[in-house]
């Protein structure tokens, strides 16, 4: 049960064509990722095209998260063998099937066979493309390929929303699924192109997948992605709302703001190697996930005047673009040489949380208003700062890939 962390490539491959390849699955990630939460930013618009209330239309988001969650762990067991690079493009293609469903589907059923499809390529993708990504690089550069990687991950998420807002308001929802789907084919080519071959460096069982667990710092981390991905979704998935029926904003203003936010979240992401550099992964993770935490229950809890309410989003976008990669350097210093394992485990307990915080944060905007599902949010991401202020794992030095 275990695996390489060594180079992948030949000695002689110039570096340019193996950070071109890390590239390549950074904007998978991006494209994936960013299809995933895209409805974030219109499910008022989607609700009222395809007659349905936002919190029905929460499940456009829900549904995808727990099809990954399904998929991560049942990818990696029947693809033991499988090329990794056959197997990332594969997966890659998914998402351009599921944004041209979206933009064609009439009815919202049609619109939701499009997110499954979607769910399997997010659970796949996403467990298999960081540790294949560190495969491409040397030791003393694995590191800084996780963490590449990982903005891929982050700026999806943070992008995906204000991207499709501001499309939306333009041009139409279907319009933001039109153009992401030509994004993901670009990226498609980059990745046919640039990605080398990666053949399966091991084969594991289910039993052997779960003793992963066995390790302190992979517990910890699937613990702390409960309580992450469950309370930040809950919130996140109805922002769109609170912002225009809470703050009382227009669709430009919406727009403007969830771009904000988009941006503080792309600064986040590129800041963390930094953060962690300086304080170690601990403090940095405990430190973004508290300003996340508060500023959710502060706009929850309060009627707070308008510039200071954007202020906390702006700081919740900040802190939330940092936590996926100091999520995935966590499991990667628990135990490098379990590292692909590690990710599928921590996907499918990621991606369970967040359909699980999205349900019920749209059961809770639907029956007693979008503020307690921010309440709701706010509270879990209090959890996992607590969980990690408590945790003990053991460090693992990362050479010099932190420099």
């Amino acid at each position: 049960m275990t695996e390489c962390s060594s180079l992948d490539t030949r000695p002689e491959t110039p570096a340019f064509r193996r950070w071109l390849a890390v590239f390549s699955l950074a904007c998978g990630t991006f494209a994936l990722v960013n299809t995933e939460f895209l409805p974030i930013g219109l499910l008022s618009p989607i609700a009222q095209s395809l007659g349905i209330t936002e919190g029905h239309a929460g499940l456009a988001v829900m549904l995808p998260g727990l099809v990954a969650a399904i998929s991560a762990p049942l990818i990696m067991l029947f693809a033991r063998k499988m090329d990794r690079r056959n197997l990332l493009l594969l997966l890659s293609a998914t998402v351009i099937v599921a944004n041209g469903i979206a933009v064609m589907a009439q009815s919202f059923n049609i619109l939701l066979i499009g997110r499954i499809i979607l769910g399997v390529g997010v659970g796949g993708f996403w467990s298999f493309a960081i540790p294949s990504g560190r495969r491409l690089v040397s030791e003393e550069q694995g590191a800084r390929a996780i963490s590449l990687i990982t903005a891929g991950v982050a700026v999806g998420t943070v992008a995906g929303v204000p991207a499709g807002a501001f499309i939306g308001d333009l041009f139409g929802w279907r319009m933001a699924f039109t153009l992401n789907a030509v994004l993901a084919l670009v990226f498609f080519v980059l990745q046919w192109l640039a990605l080398p071959s990666l053949p399966a460096q091991q084969s594991i069982g289910l039993r052997a997948m779960l003793g992963v667990t066995k390790v302190a710092g992979i517990r910890y981390a699937l613990i702390i992605g409960v309580f992450m991905a469950g309370g930040h979704f809950a919130a996140y998935t109805y922002l769109e709302p609170w912002l225009r029926f809470n703050l009382h904003l227009s669709a430009s203003d919406i727009s403007l703001l969830l771009m904000g936010y988009g941006v503080a979240g792309l600064v986040g992401t590129l800041t963390t190697e930094i953060s962690v550099r300086e304080f170690g992964v601990k403090r940095a993770f405990m430190l973004n996930m508290l300003l996340l935490s508060v500023s959710v229950l502060l706009l929850s809890l309060f009627q707070l005047p308008l510039v200071m309410a954007c202020t906390l989003v702006i700081l919740w976008g900040l802190a939330f673009g940092a936590l996926p990669v100091c999520l995935n350097i966590w499991t990667y210093q628990a135990s490098p040489a379990l590292f692909e394992t590690g990710s599928a485990l921590l996907v499918c307990v990621f991606q369970t949380s967040l359909a699980l915080g999205a349900l019920f944060g749209g059961i809770l905007a639907d029956n007693s208003g979008v503020s307690s599902a921010f309440l709701l949010g706010g509270v879990l991401t209090l959890l996992a700062g607590i969980t990690i202020f408590l945790s003990r794992p053991q460090p693992v030095t990362l050479h010099g890939a932190m420099r």
